[in-house]
């Protein structure tokens, strides 16, 4: 096979937004080069080629960043998990805070200045969810890890994930040997054959609960897999399975099957208690989920007519800040976390005794005219999902009286593309980004707007 030639030595001038290194040669497309930084001098193969846009692969580094350590997950680059182990913490949050920044100014013409990204109190073992998939390796073997970058029909077996607790890791192994000693065969999505599917864990290190996804309904596999695991693994708490006939992976229109022990998880941020599903959204960094809602508070006024908690999930912000609410509101698509922020609200009771409390199940944009109707001194949250706010939502956002509005996103880009619309009826007071996700390229930004006076339109 022809090789592919290597350019001469090339200069990383920047990250792009997904944290690839950039590279602008005189004479050709802009080149994404991943695991650079920026200064370092690289030797370079093209790995793709777009009409505007190539990528590529360094093979050697001439020179490279003061900002360079050494990774500590021996899966780093091959993992399509995290992307920039190879850089320096601190540096991480400077670029963060660059993309907020880029995304403000250039996409969304925002003339707001970004602070700096507020860090992670623990930035290794600090995810509480873990999704591993099965697979098989070349050579037949079954394997129990995660996707690699941008390649679904491939698992990676995994060393030892770094942003996991460790008892997470312990599950994951021991299910996969007593898999493998059964000769049970993973799925394979193109062809629609095998058993294993997927192994969810949830929890902290002290507590959690294991699922499994089977393709078959077959209840006694997975106790044959995961009951073994919960004599070995102290921490594991509960443990059930998903059948999942289906040719895609989402558990979102699955119920999940309870086998053993208790399969719902409490988790305390800032002195409140959440009961979280096996499916329901929360947030995944417990520590820094408490500094988000410490922020949202030190802003919000003393006593709001109504709180909104728009794309609720389990009650997040809902139940943090119902002691600042005469009322809380709270709308969300999904039933089951509907289900678990109503509970939540029912076990902080003592926290806002006098907090009255109503949901509705549904997506924001097909109950606006019904849910939304604040009265004057309303407060709005906002935390919608990557795509950011529907069509409608902005809309509606525009014109119903909101007194503030906070918006909770993890996609800059998108929210600033939304901010830009709801500028016409509010002023962006403050904003401020948060990691949430360290050694990833994501970030967590909040902005805070206030509805501006007829005569300031």
């Amino acid at each position: 096979m022809p090789t592919t030639p290597v350019l001469p030595p090339q200069v990383v001038q920047d990250l792009a937004s997904e944290g690839f290194g950039v590279v602008r040669p005189q004479d050709g497309p802009v080149i994404l080069v991943p695991f650079t930084l920026p200064g370092e001098v690289v030797e370079l193969t093209i790995t793709r080629r777009k009409r505007q846009l190539w990528y590529g692969q360094a093979v050697s580094w001439h020179r490279t960043s003061p900002h360079r350590v050494e990774p500590r997950c021996g899966d780093f680059g091959r993992c399509g998990g995290c992307r920039w182990q190879m850089m320096d913490y601190p540096y991480q949050l400077l670029y963060k805070q660059r993309f907020v920044q880029q995304a403000f100014s250039h996409l969304a013409h925002l003339p707001i200045e970004v602070p700096p990204v507020v860090p992670s109190p623990v930035i290794w073992h600090y995810r509480n969810k873990a999704e591993y998939t099965f697979g098989e390796s070349t050579s037949g073997e079954l394997v129990l890890g995660f996707h690699p970058r941008g390649d679904f029909a491939q698992v990676l077996d995994l060393t030892a994930c770094q942003i996991v607790p460790p008892a997470f890791e312990g599950v994951r192994r021991a299910v996969r040997a007593h898999a493998r000693l059964k000769g049970l065969r993973a799925y394979h999505p193109i062809r629609h054959k095998g058993l294993l599917r997927q192994l969810l864990v949830r929890g902290t290190e002290d507590r959690l609960v294991a699922f499994l996804s089977l393709a078959d309904d077959r209840p006694d596999i997975a106790l044959d897999l995961l009951g073994p695991v919960k004599e070995s693994v102290p921490g594991l708490v509960g443990l059930g399975y998903f059948h999942n006939p289906k040719r895609n992976d989402s558990l979102a229109d699955l119920e999940p099957i309870p086998l053993a022990g208790e399969t719902h998880l409490e988790f305390v941020v800032d002195g409140l208690q959440y009961q979280v599903g096996i499916q329901d959204f929360f947030q995944v960094n417990l520590p820094q989920a408490a500094n988000l809602l410490r922020w949202i508070r030190e802003r919000m006024p003393a006593r709001c007519t109504v709180l909104y908690d728009l794309y609720g999930g389990v009650g997040f912000f809902g139940v943090g800040l119902a002691d600042r609410a005469e009322k809380v509101v709270l709308v969300e698509k999904l039933p089951q976390a509907v289900h678990s922020a109503e509970k939540n609200f029912l076990r902080n009771r003592h926290r806002f005794p006098s907090t009255a409390w109503q949901t509705y199940a549904g997506a924001l944009e097909d109950l606006t005219q019904v849910a939304l109707t604040p009265p004057s001194g309303s407060v709005a949250i906002v935390d919608p999902p990557r795509e950011g706010l529907h069509p409608t939502v902005r809309k509606a956002l525009r014109t119903l009286p909101f007194e503030e509005i906070f918006y909770v996103s993890c996609h800059p880009a998108t929210q600033a593309r939304d901010l830009a619309e709801l500028q016409e009826a509010y002023q962006i007071l403050a904003v401020q980004p948060f990691d949430l996700f360290p050694h990833t390229t994501a970030v967590e930004n909040i902005a805070h707007l206030r509805r501006k006076s007829s005569s300031s339109r």
